[in-house]
């Protein structure tokens, strides 16, 4: 009776190796968020129990750390040129708490001029634009909106631009 037991320990931490293992590897390509690695194993047919433990060892280590994730996210963003929205829906999706969006958001959005960002973007991307032209100037918006600029920006961009 005890080989049977220490057999489905041996098991057990088998498992657990493997599920760390798989983990880590995700990590490897990237930062990801709690969600993302939850996501990912269960994807994997990983059983709940082994996915908490995995989490929990992760955090413990600090190798999963949803505020620091958020922040490098928002980061590559910014410089790639996105807007507040499309960051904000990004970290939603990958389950980061409303108030860590908030405060990310407040602080990687607080020294940038986004409309000067989707000026640079237009002006790259459509670099003869300049007259009114009503299907132009919706392309226009709808490609900014896509980046995940608010109308507020958009319609300021349009009008320093086009106006």
């Amino acid at each position: 009776m005890k080989q049977k037991g220490d057999l489905l320990k041996k098991e057990d931490k088998r498992n657990l190796n493997r599920a760390r293992e798989y983990a880590l590897r995700l990590l490897e390509y990237r930062e990801r968020s709690e969600q993302e690695i939850k996501e990912r194993m269960a994807r994997k047919n990983y059983n709940e129990r082994l996915i908490k433990s995995t989490i929990e060892s992760l955090k413990n280590h600090n190798l999963v750390n949803d505020r620091r994730f958020a922040r490098m996210w928002a980061e590559s963003c910014l410089r790639r040129s996105y807007g507040r929205w499309k960051v904000q829906t990004d970290l939603n999706k990958k389950g980061i708490d409303k108030e860590i969006v908030e405060e990310v958001l407040r602080e990687s959005y607080s020294k940038v001029d986004e409309v000067q960002i989707a000026l640079a973007l237009i002006q790259k991307k459509w670099p003869s634009l300049k007259k009114e032209e009503n299907a132009l100037l919706r392309r226009v918006s709808e490609f900014l909106k896509r980046r995940g600029f608010p109308f507020e920006v958009i319609a300021e961009v349009i009008r320093q631009q086009y106006g």
